[in-house]
């Protein structure tokens, strides 16, 4: 799985790439980062970004989106939570250790078209892995698996050593 530290760098890099203050333009760059990695890095960039969605799905942000209007059914919080990852490290932890943060965000280029909300990411790791390898979704169905089922094992490992 891709280091956290990696994981930022590149948002941060994609953010700085993209074309214009829209938002959207950060899906497309950091597509076109992401087809210069090998197939591992790619799938071990959307196995990070699924943990660190996990760590925002909690009741309370959930609470914090529907106050933003994107909290009332499952894909606009996935949405929702995307763009606070999409915003960067900073405002992620920020978020991450107090949900209504976000509801103090003001800057229009933080925004999607005026929006929280960003589903792009849920494809572009998908997309780069689809341009470079021209494999099968099954391929890449099998590699994610692999790398979430290794962190896994390291995580319940990590967890019996401290408990010992």
């Amino acid at each position: 799985m891709m280091s956290e530290e990696k994981f930022w760098k590149l948002i941060e890099q994609s953010n700085q790439e993209k074309k214009s203050v829209d938002k959207n333009e950060q899906g497309d760059a950091l597509q076109e980062i992401l087809q210069n990695f090998s197939e591992s890095e790619i799938v071990g960039f959307h196995a990070r970004m699924l943990m660190l969605k996990e760590k925002l799905k909690t009741l309370f942000m959930r609470e914090i989106a529907f106050m933003m209007k994107y909290g009332d059914n499952d894909q606009a919080f996935d949405g929702f939570v995307n763009w606070v990852i999409v915003l960067g490290k900073a405002h992620y932890l920020k978020a991450q250790n107090s949900p209504p943060y976000v509801l103090t965000l003001d800057d229009p280029e933080l925004f999607v078209v005026g929006k929280p909300y960003f589903q792009d990411l849920n494809y572009v790791a998908l997309s780069a892995y689809f341009d470079d390898t021209h494999l099968e979704l099954g391929d890449w169905v099998k590699a994610l698996r692999k790398v979430m089922r290794k962190e896994s094992y390291k995580n319940k490992k990590n967890d019996s050593e401290i408990k010992n």
